[in-house]
């Protein structure tokens, strides 16, 4: 078996969802499972119209629903011939957005964005995508089952965080699939979506279909994961800033993870563990031009012939840069466990850590409820926080191997009157991280691009 992942932008009309559904014809000897997306867009609108019930905006809210049942409905009638199947699908979007409207009237009454509504409402996108994809997969004779995705990726919560259960994911994997490719060729499946053991709606994040394409992955021993997005792979850096950016054809596992958790939009943070723990290559694949090699993710770059030392540059744009300064840091651990239980109480993530004697340096996202943040550690010593901030990534395996070249990199910064705050690096490490401000981006990255990958 396969799994395929398909993103919102490779679904997001008629015309794409013809093309994909080639690529799954193409690979039926493989015995495919297919995940999909939301079409583009409609998690974005489902979002919105969340929003606009917490804030009673009815004009808002009913534009939004007008979209979303709007772009759903015509992408039926210009996909699909068979009146039967129009009719059954259109049927499925009414019920869908009437659910919708439930879902909504709740959170207008009680004026709550709580998170089993908002997950609820964010999963009936995916719903919607995967049911039109197969009933348009069956008409061409492609026998599709689809599955609910909440019977089989079963989340358990920890610590304010859903994880996946991987050991009831795969015991109800094992039992479902492999009957189920006896009668049907393809199983279509939507991303991003999944359920507790009492059957609470979770999702996996934004993005997280490549997640879900990479538990199902491990969980059904795969022969391979692919991910099929609108770009021909993991690129050298941000194509928006490097237009010639060209694709990588190898990467390992260490480099494609640092990538994706700094910034990389290719690929979700957590996707490529679950494989990495496996073994299972991962396949980052063009669906606009399925020609292409794309790349490979692999646990070992021995077979890589590129002679890069860096691969390739990654960053994560609205940054805060926290600066916590106390004697206690001199005298006690503890305070440092203070801190990061405050951020983790947030739910923040922390993408760079440095400290001296009396002074922790922390970088997190930007965020609405900065001013509780700050004032919670400052309990704990004298806070300072800078924002408009970016964490930039340099990024390849052979790096281990060049100790004077995170020195270069600086250097050629320093050079350039580039300022950088913050610097994290490693005898070990396979990349170099610094943050550096905003309006330095677009420089920085053609700088190194062109000295360190171009040349």
């Amino acid at each position: 078996m396969i799994v395929i992942k398909f993103g919102g932008t490779s679904v997001k009309d008629s015309d794409a969802i013809r093309n994909v559904s080639g690529i799954i014809n193409n690979l039926l000897n493989r015995q495919p499972v297919v995940v999909s997306s939301a079409l583009a867009g409609i998690t974005d609108l489902l979002l919105d119209a969340l929003d606009s019930a917490f804030s009673h905006n009815e004009d808002k809210l009913r534009l939004s629903c007008e979209v979303i049942e709007k772009r759903h409905t015509e992408i039926i009638d210009t996909l699909i011939k068979d009146a039967d199947v129009i009719n059954s699908l259109k049927e499925l979007v009414e019920e869908e957005m009437a659910k919708l409207q439930v879902l909504l009237q709740a959170a207008k009454t009680i004026r709550t964005k709580s998170g089993t509504l908002a997950h609820a409402i964010m999963s009936i996108g995916e719903i919607l995508s995967t049911k039109i994809i197969a009933g348009y997969l069956n008409t061409l004779g492609i026998s599709t089952y689809w599955m609910d995705a909440r019977e089989v990726i079963i989340l358990e919560e920890k610590k304010g965080d859903y994880l996946p259960d991987i050991n009831t994911i795969k015991n109800k994997s094992k039992n479902l699939f492999e009957p189920l490719f006896e009668k049907y060729q393809c199983i279509l499946f939507p991303g991003f979506i999944g359920a507790t053991k009492d059957g609470e709606p979770v999702t996996l994040g934004r993005n997280g279909s490549d997640y879900t394409a990479s538990i199902l992955g491990a969980a059904i021993d795969a022969e391979e994961i692919q991910i099929w997005s609108d770009v021909d792979g993991i690129l050298t850096a941000d194509p928006t800033i490097i237009p010639y950016a060209k694709p990588l054809k190898l990467m390992t596992f260490d480099e494609a993870c640092e990538l994706a958790y700094f910034g990389a939009r290719v690929l979700h943070p957590a996707a490529i563990q679950p494989a990495l723990e496996k073994g299972i290559q991962v396949s980052v694949l063009n669906s606009n031009r399925p020609d292409e090699p794309g790349t490979l993710i692999v646990a070992a770059n021995g077979n890589d012939k590129s002679g890069r030392t860096v691969k390739s540059i990654a960053y994560k744009e609205d940054i805060t840069l926290l600066t916590v300064e106390s004697s206690q840091l001199l005298l006690s651990p503890k305070i440092i466990e203070e801190i990061f239980v405050v951020l983790s109480h947030h739910g923040k993530r922390v993408y760079a850590v440095s400290k001296t004697a009396t002074k922790l340096s922390i970088t997190i996202e930007s965020t609405i409820d900065l001013p509780q943040i700050l004032n919670e550690i400052g309990e704990l010593g004298e806070v300072t926080a800078e924002g408009g901030k970016v964490i930039v990534s340099v990024v390849g395996e052979q790096m281990k191997g060049h100790p004077s070249l995170p020195w270069q990199i600086l250097k050629l910064l320093d050079e350039h009157k580039i300022k950088f705050d913050l610097v994290t690096q490693f005898a070990s490490q396979i990349s170099l991280v610094f943050i550096i401000d905003e309006n330095d981006i677009e420089r920085t990255v053609k700088l190194l691009h062109k000295s360190f990958i171009e040349d």
